[in-house]
C-alpha cells in the first residue's frame, strides 16, 4: 500500500511538472510580448529565477542550519546538471542555436562568476559574509545588464492567434512557477520513498535522486521550450538558473552564516568550471548552434561525474 502510495504521489509530480512548465513557458512569452522584451530576457531572469527556487530553498535553509555541505554541494551539483544533463537532453529533442550577444556576453558572464566563485572558495576553504556581499554585487550587475541589453533590442512581434492580458499572463506564470516547484519537490520527495523501500543505499539515493531533483523544474522547463520552439527560453532558463545559483542562491547563503564544506570539493568546483566553459564550446561555430551529438558529450560528461561521486568520493 505504502509504494502505491508513493507511485501515484509520484504521478501527481509528474503531471504537475508537465501542466506547469507549459503554463510557465506560454505566460513568460506571453509577458516577453506584452513588454516588447526577448525570450532571452524572459529565460534569464523570470523562467531562470522560478525554476532555481528549489536550490534557493534548499541551500538557504541548509545554511541557517550551518550546514555548509549541503548549501554549498546543492548549488555546485545542480550548475553541472543544468548544463550537462539539462542541456544535453533538450539538445536530443533537436538543433538549438544561440544570438551572437550570448556567445559574447551571457555566457562568459557565467564562467566568470563560476570562476569568481571558485577563487573566493578556495582563498580561506570557506564562503563568508563579505563574500556573500561580492557574489550578490555580480548578480546585480548581471541583472543590470540584461536589462539594459533588452531594451535595446529590436523585437519583431507578430499577430497573435490569442490574445492574453497581463494580468492573465502574469498569473499563467504564477502559477506554472508554482507547479514546477511543487512537483519538482513531490517527485524527489516519493523517488526518495520508494528508493529506501527497495533498500537502495542513502549515498545512491543522495547522489542521484535529490541531486537531481532540485534540478528538475529547469529540465521540465527547457524540454516544454524546446518543443514549443521557445529555444531562447530553453537556453536562457539554464544559464539564468545558473547565474542565480552561484551569485544569489550562494550569496544569500553566505549572508546568514560561514558555508564550508565538510568534505573535499575541489573536484566538483573543477567539474563545474569545465562545463561552464564546454558550454561556451560546444555553440562557438558560424551558426552559433549545437546538434544532437553535442548533447551526447554534455550527457556523457554528466555520467562521468555521476560515477566519481559514487565510486571515488
Amino acid at each position: 500500500m505504502y509504494i502505491i502510495l508513493q507511485i501515484a504521489l509520484l504521478a501527481v509530480a509528474l503531471f504537475l511538472l508537465e501542466k506547469g512548465s507549459d503554463w510557465l513557458v506560454e505566460g513568460a512569452s506571453s509577458i516577453a510580448e506584452r513588454f516588447n522584451v526577448s525570450d532571452l530576457f524572459i529565460g534569464l531572469t523570470i523562467v531562470a529565477f522560478g525554476t532555481s527556487a528549489p536550490e534557493f530553498a534548499v541551500s538557504v535553509v541548509s545554511s541557517i542550519q550551518h550546514k555548509g555541505g549541503i548549501a554549498f554541494g546543492n548549488v555546485v551539483g545542480s550548475n553541472i546538471a543544468n548544463i550537462a544533463l539539462i542541456l544535453g537532453i533538450t539538445l536530443l529533442i533537436g538543433k538549438i542555436s544561440v544570438k551572437k550577444k550570448t556567445i559574447m556576453y551571457e555566457i562568459p558572464f557565467l564562467i566568470i562568476a563560476q570562476l569568481s566563485a571558485t577563487m573566493l572558495f578556495l582563498k580561506g576553504g570557506y564562503f563568508d559574509y563579505h563574500d556573500g556581499i561580492i557574489l550578490l554585487s555580480l548578480l546585480v550587475i548581471f541583472l543590470a545588464y540584461a536589462t539594459v541589453t533588452s531594451k535595446k533590442e529590436e523585437i519583431r512581434i507578430e499577430e497573435k492567434n490569442s490574445k492574453r492580458s497581463l494580468l492573465f499572463a502574469s498569473f499563467l506564470t504564477l502559477i506554472g512557477l508554482a507547479c514546477v516547484t511543487g512537483g519538482g519537490e513531490l517527485s524527489v520527495y516519493s523517488a526518495v520513498n520508494i528508493a529506501r523501500s527497495f533498500k537502495v543505499s542513502e549515498t545512491l539515493i543522495a547522489t542521484t535522486i535529490v541531486a537531481f531533483g532540485t534540478s528538475v523544474p529547469e529540465l521540465a522547463t527547457s524540454i516544454k521550450a524546446a518543443l514549443k520552439s521557445k529555444k531562447d527560453i530553453a537556453v536562457g532558463n539554464i544559464i539564468g538558473s545558473n547565474m542565480f545559483n552561484i551569485l544569489g542562491v550562494l550569496g544569500v547563503s553566505a549572508l546568514f552564516s560561514k558555508i564550508k564544506p565538510d568534505r573535499n570539493i575541489d573536484i566538483d568546483l573543477f567539474f563545474m568550471n569545465a562545463i561552464g566553459i564546454l558550454l561556451l564550446l560546444i555553440f562557438l561555430n558560424k551558426k552559433r548552434n549545437a546538434k544532437k551529438w553535442k548533447g551526447i558529450v554534455l550527457l556523457l560528461s554528466y555520467a562521468m561525474y555521476i560515477f566519481y561521486g559514487m565510486y571515488f568520493r
